[in-house]
């Protein structure tokens, strides 16, 4: 019930119930609502006043909202009012929310934990038979209910949650790479580059394409691609570079020459060339340009008609790569050119015009440099240098005297890497105003970008891009070339964030989730309740015909196949009346191993039982765009988890473990063992080699290990600690995580090499952590793929965590000696940053739930630790003098290697 004071002179209030709304007053008669909108079946659940409060927006568990309307008579002679009738409007539908605020101008906002936020207007009159326009959404991935990691065929991962509920239930992808939407294509192989030119147009609207003995020239007008030729472009060789330059002018630069263009691509202007040696390459701005021939360098200045060699210089080895790109985007010339060389495997740095050297930095310990970029960041210059084997090395950059300094490397691909500068310009921006970004073309395809000072690498999903180019299109808006192995895709790239999150709307409440790789499909258990359909929304298995009793039932569960790419669903199955799916996963069994099957476990749920004592284990076979099932068995309990293990089916219900083997003969299921051990209920299963994980309700953690000898289940080890277990995760044979539904995560240790039998058979507490979420469950793996081989750090062992709240964050085990650098610079930290409400770190993350309290311990703290980076140097410098681990021990560690291992741990999330 909600109960608002209303009135000035009079006491009354409005109560609003379940389903019913009235007006309560001092010693008269109650006055209540009668709208045929309140129905048996509503269920409000929030509201919010409107201007003098005479008006109040109320919204119902279906996602609707209404406009509660008082209407008063005013007493003559008097200010008073009387309340005289009350009116209820439906006004349009939201997400179920949780919140609701009126700002101002008829703008509310919509907190929803079912789905995401929204900030709404009120309309006056109605559009599309809705009161309400959405101006913006805020994504919310809560309540996550189930998620899967998913590897991708272009070498990236994708994380799918089980989102929402209700009308609002939905599939989220998640990744951390860019997506293309692509506007045309054209199919060219063996391409070796691309450049854009406006001939004739403010607008990009040519192609200039580079084979290796010839040129090509595309027109692209509206959605039209055309080759055409025009008189004054070298179509015989190989182009290097070609770009706009001042006067109107275009400056092609092949392997033969440098063409100094006009009237549109009609005229040569001028042409310089070398008559014994081949240019090698080549770079341009609007008044510059330097190309080489072997270890010569030459440097040029352009004007109107006029293309001037001003100096040359000789290197002592072979250039391999060049870049006078300014600095400033607005700038038409630079004084600094960036080279790399061959053999002594180096990035020199010149000052223009006169090719003085002003710095040699060495590259001994790496590959040679293959593409080298100058571009600025947030104000800070920048040298970026690619190498032959993937990796980019990138220096900071002093412009005034020229040198490089602090190095860093990232890992991108295993195959030489070419850097462009380009523009982008993100999706969701309101205005045209686009930044400046560096593609680093390769096998992984990355746009490196600045956020806050830092920089970002966004990996992007194609699977290699051998070249590209920006492209501003008058039809298409911002966009890029990309080259592929398949030929030049001209599209748009997605914002360039840390995730990218896409919703597939469901139309029903979503459970549980899995993928098989086989057929690319992934499998979901849905429930269907006719209670929160509505106009807007199908839900989405009506994309396939339904019986006619199957549209009549108010509420079903069902099994249903999406398609991996497409999303469509392929199949549905509807299962029994009161039957409600509880788990799901894909196997393949030890007599079967080549054939995928589909295990399903269920409830049958009573109205007079307080708990299900019955279900089912149900078993199918996809095929063909079909479920067809190959076997059940009824079962005296509830189905919880289920997993594949050994080339069985590993599934807890109710207090035990069971397991399954599937026979071919006779197409049953047959239990081979189940455990012993006392249980209240085994709600989290989990499995790694022989060894088998549980999570109790109450009783915490439990190790299993199943001996195939004897086919049998024995209890290893078990954590004594009672606590409420929502769900655990292998860490290694030995540690284990869990959380509990207190906000807290603990660690888990267990004393193999212990000699005496009950120290190895009791769970040792190795650490404690209030996260401050109520974490629903633990899935091994992260989504970044990639690191460099000088890492100290393996991926093997990340864990992501999924809340009710929506959260996700990422476990990771350290080593040792990383883990005490890392606490002792917490401890640091948590000094000098100032926390949120002035509440103490270590007080906020101290475990404590149910009478237990422990100081955190066995955890470091990744948010707290990555605001090191964000620090001035001088502070970096101080926060480490003084590092000390166990027993006093001094901790010695440089600014620069916290740096770069803080950026390695930033990188994996």
């Amino acid at each position: 019930f909600l109960f608002l004071l209303v009135g000035q002179d009079e006491f009354s209030c409005i109560v609003i119930g379940r389903n019913s709304i009235g007006i309560y007053k001092e010693n008269e008669q109650i006055l209540e609502i009668d709208s045929p909108l309140l129905q048996e079946t509503t269920s409000l659940i929030s509201y919010c006043p409107i201007d003098d409060g005479r008006r109040y927006l109320v919204t119902d568990d279906c996602g609707k909202l209404y406009l509660l309307i008082l209407e008063s008579n005013k007493h003559n002679g008097s200010s008073s009012t009387t309340i005289t009738d009350l009116k209820l409007n439906l006004l349009g539908e939201i997400s179920i929310s949780r919140y609701i605020i009126y700002l101002d101008n008829s703008v509310a906002f919509i907190g929803s934990n079912f789905g995401d936020s929204q900030l709404i207007r009120l309309l006056p009159e109605p559009q599309n038979g809705s009161h309400l326009e959405l101006l913006e959404s805020y994504t919310n991935l809560g309540p996550i209910l189930d998620m899967s990691i998913i590897d991708l065929e272009r070498q990236d991962r994708q994380l799918v949650t089980c989102s929402g509920y209700a009308k609002d239930s939905s599939l989220r992808f998640i990744r951390t790479g860019i997506g293309i939407h692509e506007h045309a294509s054209i199919d060219l192989r063996n391409i070796k580059g691309i450049w854009a030119l406006k001939i004739d147009n403010q607008y990009d609207n040519h192609l200039v394409v580079a084979f290796f003995d010839q040129t090509r020239l595309f027109h692209l007008q509206n959605d039209e691609i055309e080759e055409i030729e025009l008189p004054a472009f070298d179509f015989q060789h190989q182009t290097l570079f070609c770009t706009n330059v001042t006067s109107n002018q275009y400056l092609q630069i092949t392997t033969y020459s440098i063409r100094l263009i006009g009237n549109n691509g009609q005229n040569l202007l001028l042409e310089w060339k070398n008559e014994n040696n081949e240019i090698t390459v080549a770079s341009s701005n609007q008044t510059q340009c330097v190309c080489a021939i072997g270890n010569e360098l030459f440097y040029f200045e352009i004007g109107p008609a006029s293309l001037k060699e001003i100096s040359k210089c000789q290197l002592p080895y072979n250039i391999a790569c060049l870049d006078i790109t300014p600095l400033n985007s607005r700038d038409e010339r630079t004084n600094l050119c960036v080279i790399g060389l061959w053999t002594q495997i180096s990035v020199w740095i010149c000052r223009l015009p006169t090719l003085d050297i002003l710095h040699r930095e060495s590259l001994t310990s790496d590959t040679l440099p293959r593409s080298v970029a100058m571009i600025t960041f947030d104000g800070q210059p920048y040298v970026f240098v690619s190498l032959a084997d993937g990796p980019i090395v990138y220096y900071l950059l002093d412009i005034e005297h020229g040198l490089l300094y602090e190095r860093k490397k990232v890992p991108l691909g295993t195959k030489p890497t070419t850097l462009t500068i380009c523009q982008h310009t993100d999706l969701s921006s309101t205005s045209n105003n686009s930044r400046t970004v560096l593609f680093a073309c390769s096998d992984h395809p990355s746009v490196i970008s600045s956020t806050n000072n830092k920089l970002v690498f966004s990996s992007v999903n194609l699977r290699e891009i051998v070249c590209m180019c920006s492209f501003n299109s008058e039809y298409y808006g911002p966009s890029l070339t990309l080259v592929t192995d398949m030929g030049v895709i001209l599209g748009r790239i997605d914002d360039i964030q840390k995730l990218h999150v896409r919703s597939l709307i469901l139309g029903e409440s979503v459970k549980r989730i899995a993928y098989m790789d086989e057929e690319k499909i992934y499998i979901i258990l849905t429930q269907y309740m006719d209670l929160y359909q509505t106009d807007n929304i199908a839900p989405i298995k009506k994309m396939k015909e339904l019986t006619e009793q199957q549209q009549q039932d108010d509420a079903y569960n069902s099994i249903v196949v999406l398609d991996q790419h497409t999303h469509e669903a392929h199949t549905s199955v509807k299962l029994l009346n009161n039957e409600e799916a509880t788990s799901l996963c894909v196997l393949t069994f030890a007599d079967d191993p080549s054939i995928p099957y589909i295990a399903v476990g269920t409830t049958i749920v009573f109205n007079d039982e307080d708990v299900p004592k019955c279900g089912r284990l149900i078993l199918f076979r996809y095929k063909n765009g079909h479920m067809n099932m190959v076997a059940e068995k009824e079962l005296n309990d509830i189905p919880y988890r289920m997993l594949p293990f050994q080339g069985k089916l590993l599934v807890s219900i109710g207090t035990s473990i069971r397991l399954y083997k599937f026979s071919l003969e006779n197409h049953e299921l047959i239990q081979l063992s189940k455990t012993s051990i006392e249980c209240v209920e085994c709600l989290e299963l989990k499995v790694k080699d022989d060894f088998i994980l549980t999570g109790d309700l109450m009783r915490s953690l439990t190790v299993l290990r199943y001996n195939v000898d004897e086919n049998k289940f024995e209890n290893i080890a078990h954590d004594p600690h009672p606590q409420w277990t929502k769900a655990c995760e292998f860490i290694d044979d030995d540690t284990f995580v869990c959380a509990e539904d207190g906000g807290n995560i603990v660690s888990c240790h267990k004393n193999s090499g212990s000699t005496k039998e009950q120290e190895r058979n009791i769970l040792n507490e190795l650490g404690s952590y209030h996260l401050g979420e109520e974490i629903n469950l633990f899935r091994r793996g992260c989504l970044v793929t990639q690191q460099t081989s000088e890492s100290a750090i393996t991926l093997e062992t990340c864990i992501l965590m999924g809340a009710i709240s929506g959260y996700i964050g990422l476990l990771l085990q350290l080593p040792p000696t990383l883990y005490k650098l890392l606490m002792s610079l917490q401890l640091a930290l948590a000094e000098y940053v100032p926390s949120v409400g002035k509440i103490d770190h270590g007080t906020w993350r101290s475990f404590d739930s149910d009478g237990r309290s422990n100081v955190s311990s066995g955890f470091v703290d990744g948010d707290l630790i990555e605001t090191y980076l964000d620090l001035p140097k001088t502070v970096q410098h101080d926060l480490i003098k003084d590092l000390h681990g166990e027993n006093n021990v001094q901790l010695n560690a440089t600014v620069e290697e916290l740096v770069k291992i803080i950026e390695e741990l930033a990188r994996i999330h």
